[in-house]
């Protein structure tokens, strides 16, 4: 889109990082915020994005291991676990550093001796903690939990059952080798998928969870719609321009189509748009057959437009800070930046007409358009405070032990478009003008997203004090924040279009309502809890990641439970929702540095 600048595409996917040793910064053509985990249909019967079974593939420290159906006589089938490889260099590697006993790497070794010369191997008999279930242990060639119920009730299936044993908790599974027979008692433990900052651990390679998806997956892409599909696979798009460059007038290319049209030729005017009558498709739309045979005609989308030329992501355009002290006083910053942003978006939130509200029955949309809306401001607002912590670890890592101090004074000025420019922080009702700041503000390499990119540059080109300091997980700590802004751009964009249609007093409690002065009653209570919500994460925050969880759990429960229902009072009451400044030095303004 003409003036947005190019979309950024970040890489997220950890696996492939750690695959390629390419710095997980960098941008890359491929891997958009979209393509995370939780952006997908969550099914795992294939699945459409993911298949979560193959999680299970990877139960078993060093091994590899599928879920079998064998006939194990009298034409009775059973699932097995069938042994498919298995991590030698791992086990040597877990041994020299004391992690392995010789015991067990001599019987993973002779595992992978027997894989090696081409020996079926098959896990008979599995026990462990399965959940809610307890202790059991499971002969796997009488096994079949179909059809068990109450408390002495089985897993209906093996995949089901691995699934169910407790993370880190003792497993045994006894394997049978065959040609010549030979039995392998394994005690170990269940793997870890996830390492400790939520990735997919490295055991998992990439790909690995999308190489079992539906067949032919190009069914559903047919008769699933956005509706159904994630962002990541659509079914309406802007066409490609006829000339892979934006012509004079623009405007006509701005219009949706089907991304699966049959009409596949482009031409010097755009193709018909697209239609929400079903019945409209027809003759227009790839059938499915045919879709299976041509699927590979289909462009791939670049910021909403198709494109057939190859993509060149533009690389970020941060400038390295000079120095420890001037990168500490910009994340700071930045924390601050975080509150404020996440003050704006709260007062927009509540400025919208309540849910219950008549007045929102007409016109037909209008009551889920709002509801839409106050959804994804509470979704960013949330996301700003989790950018807040993030912060927070980043600024404790390159201090020195003990000298930390939580970063949670609200920004007095927020960054704009135009590099060195800004603007003070506004609570105000949700309308036009302050929809539009908003989109301003998360803009692609604009805003908050150009005072990262400086963090972001700093990290990867660091001086001489902080290269000490770096370490891949604040550099993708830092990254992950840009392109979740990316996100925040497209949620403000897509909020704009929905309440475009009305006018402002159609879903705003009042265009303009007043700031309640102090001494009115339930602005006054929420500023009480408030500042208590501050107080307790700077004593989380202080204590640190893990000692201080259950102080920032807290916080996070009191935004629940405490804050919105007191933030609803105070919009009941007729008055605009907002936060005043605080004397206290741990939250008071702080300006840009």
């Amino acid at each position: 889109m003409p003036g947005l600048g190019a979309p950024k595409l970040l890489a997220r996917n950890v696996a492939a990082v750690r695959r390629f040793a390419q710095p997980a910064t960098d941008r890359v053509a491929g891997n958009p915020v979209a393509s995370r985990l939780e952006s997908g249909v969550g099914n795992c019967f294939p699945g459409l994005e993911c298949d979560l079974r193959n999680l299970e593939r990877r139960f078993l420290p060093f091994l590899e291991v599928e879920f079998v159906t064998f006939n194990v006589g009298q034409d009775v089938n059973r699932e097995l676990i069938l042994l498919a490889g298995v991590d030698l260099a791992g086990v040597e590697s877990a041994l020299a550093n004391g992690a392995l006993a010789q015991q067990a790497a001599q019987l993973y070794r002779d595992l992978g001796n027997g894989f090696a010369a081409g020996r079926l191997i098959v896990g008979v008999e599995l026990s462990g903690t399965f959940g809610i279930l307890g202790q059991r242990t499971l002969d796997l060639i009488q096994f079949d939990g179909s059809g068990t119920s109450g408390p002495d009730r089985v897993p209906p299936d093996l995949w089901t059952a691995v699934r169910m044993l407790t993370e880190q908790s003792p497993v045994t599974v006894t394997f049978v080798a065959f040609d010549p027979n030979e039995t392998f008692v394994l005690d170990t433990t269940r793997a870890r998928y996830l390492d400790d900052n939520g990735a997919l651990s490295a055991m998992f390679l990439p790909g690995e969870l999308t190489q079992s998806l539906c067949s032919p997956w190009t069914h559903d892409f047919r008769d699933c719609g956005c509706f159904y599909w994630a962002s990541n696979h659509p079914d309406i798009v802007q066409p490609v321009f006829p000339a892979a460059t934006a012509p004079a007038d623009p405007q006509p290319w701005t219009t949706d189509v089907p991304w699966q049209r049959r009409d596949r030729q482009v031409r010097p005017t755009p193709p018909p748009a697209a239609s929400a009558d079903p019945a409209s498709l027809d003759g227009v739309e790839l059938r499915h057959y045919e879709i299976n045979r041509r699927w590979q005609e289909l462009h791939f989308i670049v910021g909403r437009r198709e494109t057939t030329l190859p993509f060149k992501p533009n690389a970020p355009s941060g400038t390295p800070l000079s120095d420890l002290a001037t990168l500490l006083a910009h994340l700071r910053y930045a924390a601050g930046v975080e509150l404020g942003v996440a003050q704006e978006y709260l007062t927009a939130a509540y400025s919208l007409r309540a849910d219950a509200d008549p007045s929102l029955n007409a016109p037909p949309q209008l009551r889920d358009d709002v509801r839409a809306t106050r959804s994804e401001l509470m979704r960013i607002a949330i996301g700003e405070m989790r950018h807040t912590r993030a912060v927070n670890d980043v600024i404790r890592a390159m201090m020195p032990s003990g000298a930390f101090e939580p970063a949670l004074r609200v920004a007095r000025l927020l960054p704009q478009a135009v590099p060195g420019t800004d603007r003070p922080v506004v609570p105000r009702a949700a309308n036009r003008a302050a929809i539009d700041d908003f989109i301003a503000i998360e803009a692609p390499s604009a805003g908050v997203d150009g005072l990262y990119f400086n963090i972001l540059a700093t990290l990867k080109t660091p001086p001489a004090d902080v290269a000490p300091l770096v370490a891949s997980e604040w550099t993708e700590a830092i990254s992950s924040i840009i392109a979740e802004g990316e996100d925040h751009y497209q949620t403000f964009l897509d909020i704009r279009e929905w309440l475009e249609p009305y006018a402002e007093s159609d879903y705003l409690r009042a265009v303009n309502p007043p700031r309640p002065a102090p001494g009115q009653v339930q602005h006054d209570a929420l500023q009480t809890a408030y500042v208590a919500l501050l107080d307790g994460l700077h004593l989380g925050y202080t204590k640190g990641r893990l000692p201080g969880a259950s102080d920032i759990n807290a916080a996070r429960v009191a935004m629940i439970n405490t804050i919105d229902p007191l933030a609803h009072a105070v919009a009941n009451a007729g008055f605009m929702v907002a936060f005043d400044d605080i004397a206290d030095p741990r939250f008071s303004p702080t300006d840009p540095p």
